[in-house]
């Protein structure tokens, strides 16, 4: 395997696409000093470096000789409420679009099998904040007797093969159902029409479902243990096989009831399997026709790595903290965490590491040893303050 050391990875993201998308996106407009790019810098320095990030600590970050030295800032300082400031305000879209630019530049440094490279899993996670320092936020549960209530922001992702591809935070209360924030998080993705897109049951409105087929979008769910539909016909005579720890019951094509006696007029795929360890009967449903049902149970099974993906984001990554109680502020800690968890995942790949936490703690050790040899006398070696420029 070819190892790429963190000096090459950051390398990956140069000083002129930084300044490009600033130019378009106009990020720096009326700003003379904390300017997007080093925003950026400081973002991802702080989430790779801390455990528990805040505007104080990326202050301490920022005026430190270290951060110095990777950012190239010279020797201006800040304080934690100039950087409050500036994320409320800055421009969103420049985070996402370097998100994006990110993802796809990485994209080729990861293997790619069979089916794997055009699987996007969508799914939410939810994290909570005090309902006394925000006016938003989602209520979920009963309001507690004593006590400011915990509220809610939700963070919908799509993973596609191993890396996050696109991602949108919600903070009012129409999004806590994912029947709106799933679909909503998925059309605003734009899938190819190469791509399967897998998601769990959260989303199972049948008429979306029907849209979805209708614009062409390739998905494979599942459905509820209760699910009804009305049998058209059989599509492949599978009874009895088994793969996977799976033993099929049936592959057959269904309208699918909405509510109540209302069905809808639309065909889709069900596979009715039985876990053989559990006895769980399992139905997954599709609009893929040409695929075996052993074949679209394995691309469901593949929804799992988001779920580790989400744990990876808020135990390593700081994302269930909130560095800014703005939207504005939210969907900046997004799209920086996402790009921090690229550069992560591709390090952990490229140097075959298999747990994510040490994967986290190398890339950090080999960071500050090219740093502090930056900083020390007669020393010139590489630079990762030179992967900006």
């Amino acid at each position: 395997m070819n190892k790429k050391s963190v000096g090459s990875i950051l390398s990956m993201l140069p000083q002129q696409q930084l300044e490009q998308i600033g130019a378009q996106t106009g990020v720096d407009r009326n700003v003379s000093r904390l300017k997007g790019d080093l925003m950026v810098k400081l973002l991802l320095f702080g989430m790779l470096r801390s455990d528990r990030l805040s505007t104080r600590v990326l202050e301490e970050f920022y005026n430190s000789p270290l951060f110095k030295d990777f950012s190239g800032k010279g020797d201006h300082q800040t304080r934690h409420s100039s950087l409050a400031s500036r994320l409320s305000s800055m421009e969103v879209d420049y985070f996402k679009q370097l998100f994006e630019w990110t993802t796809h530049q990485f994209s080729n440094y990861l293997p790619k099998g069979r089916f794997h490279n055009s699987i996007t899993r969508f799914d939410s996670t939810l994290c909570s904040i005090s309902s006394s320092l925000v006016e938003w936020g989602m209520k979920v549960g009963r309001k507690p007797k004593e006590g400011p209530q915990q509220v809610q922001v939700k963070f919908s992702v799509g993973l596609k093969n191993y890396l996050p591809n696109s991602g949108e935070s919600f903070l009012d209360q129409a999004h806590l159902s994912e029947e709106t924030a799933l679909k909503e998080a998925i059309q605003k993705a734009r899938p190819q029409a190469d791509e399967l897109v897998v998601f769990d049951m959260g989303l199972k409105n049948r008429k979306v479902l029907q849209v979805f087929d209708q614009e062409g979008l390739h998905f494979v769910t599942r459905a509820t243990a209760n699910v009804r539909y009305q049998l058209l016909e059989p599509h492949r005579l599978i009874k009895g096989r088994t793969s996977d720890g799976l033993t099929f019951q049936q592959d057959s094509k269904v309208y699918l009831y909405a509510s109540g006696q209302e069905c809808v007029a639309h065909p889709f795929r069900l596979i009715e399997a039985t876990l053989e360890e559990t006895g769980q009967v399992l139905f997954f449903l599709t609009n893929l026709w040409e695929l075996s049902a052993m074949e679209i149970a394995r691309i469901y099974r593949r929804r799992w790595d988001i779920e580790v993906f989400f744990r990876f984001l808020k135990q390593q990554l700081n994302l269930k903290h909130l560095l800014n109680h703005s939207h504005n502020g939210i969907q900046i800690q997004l799209y920086a965490t996402l790009m921090a968890a690229i550069l992560l995942l591709v390090y952990k790949h490229k140097q075959n590491i298999a747990s994510y936490k040490i994967a986290k703690i190398r890339f950090e050790d080999e960071l500050l040893l090219l740093l502090t040899k930056q900083l020390a006398p007669n020393q010139t070696p590489f630079s990762p303050a030179s992967a900006f420029y």
